[in-house]
């Protein structure tokens, strides 16, 4: 659980502006946080959300689905922080490497 209520809205920013140096990584950093939020989920609200205690990967792709539109990217950073908390968030980002995750191929993209 987060040590502090109070999250840093400019760090939030910062964050998710830092990421989108490397836009291309964003499916990378939501699944690694989602699956962090899961994690921190109480079990009666991992049963609420998918009616199974034990419906982890459920959960999962429930929260990829509503974090997917890029106009949630801020609220996802902003929400691992009030739940995960600011430094387990940061140190999971900083262990992605995202400065060195490949961009792909713009064609490759565009044909599938």
């Amino acid at each position: 659980m987060p040590k502090s209520k109070l999250i840093d809205q400019t760090l939030v920013d910062h964050v998710v502006d830092r990421i989108n140096e490397y836009n291309w990584t964003w499916p990378i950093v939501k699944k690694k946080l989602i699956e962090m939020l899961v994690d921190s989920m109480p079990m009666d609200v991992l049963e609420r959300i998918t009616g199974d205690p034990q419906g982890f990967k459920e959960a999962e792709n429930v929260l990829l689905n509503y974090y997917l539109p890029q106009d949630l990217n801020s609220k996802l950073i902003f929400d691992s922080f009030s739940i995960v908390g600011e430094e387990e968030t940061l140190y999971a980002l900083e262990g992605l490497k995202l400065d060195e995750v490949s961009k792909p191929d713009v064609d490759q993209d565009e044909n599938t």
